[in-house]
């Protein structure tokens, strides 16, 4: 008899775990593991990235608030009129991977205007200077960044969708690139984190 309630008790156990399983948990996307990524937690790394202003002006800085480091810039009480400021990544390689895309994180502050751009170079020399930027071949990712307030900070960083980067080969080189001032009148905090890039599959 205890066999039997014990057979029972187990049949009925296994078929409530398989009625768990839809196909709704079978949609579950799998993590993308990324091959590449930067958290800005330690500043120094940003000793290996290019931050290089146009004009002169002010850099891309790393800061932290709420647990969270990043890094961050703002137009705001920079007297500049047309602040233009690259952060580039160390060389990225994409010749072992394939449907490479990248995603990051991003808040801003006392919104006025899209002040951020991310763009994608494959010949960047890697110089840390104005000429090498401008002598660069530099690709426009049309990277949407829609969440923000216009009154104070937002809430919490947000993640961008996937940006494809697949019809790229070899080394390519990501820019954060802020362009704001007097001129425009966009002065938008924009702080940036969490960069990944991985393979989108």
């Amino acid at each position: 008899m205890k066999k039997l309630i014990k057979t029972i008790f187990t049949t009925a156990l296994v078929l409530s775990l398989v009625s768990c399983v839809n196909d709704d948990d079978a949609a579950i996307p799998t993590m993308k593991v990324p091959f590449y990524s930067e958290t800005f937690n330690d500043a120094s790394n940003l000793d290996n990235w290019s931050n290089v202003s146009i004009n002169g002006g002010d850099l891309w800085h790393s800061s932290s608030y709420g647990g969270e480091t990043f890094v961050q810039l703002s137009a705001y009480g920079s007297g500049e009129a047309n602040m233009d400021a690259w952060l580039i990544s160390p060389a990225i390689n994409l010749d072992t991977t394939e449907n490479e895309a990248f995603s990051f994180k991003y808040l801003t502050g006392y919104y006025n205007g899209q002040a951020v751009s991310v763009w994608v170079s494959t010949d960047y020399d890697g110089s840390n200077t104005a000429e090498g930027i401008t002598n660069a071949t530099w690709t426009d990712m049309n990277v949407e960044l829609p969440v923000y307030t216009t009154s104070g900070y937002s809430s919490d960083f947000s993640l961008t969708d996937p940006v494809d980067i697949s019809g790229f080969n070899g080394d390519i080189y990501i820019a954060f690139r802020y362009q704001g001032g007097s001129s425009s009148g966009v002065t938008t905090t924009y702080e940036i984190d969490n960069l990944n890039v991985y393979e989108n599959k």
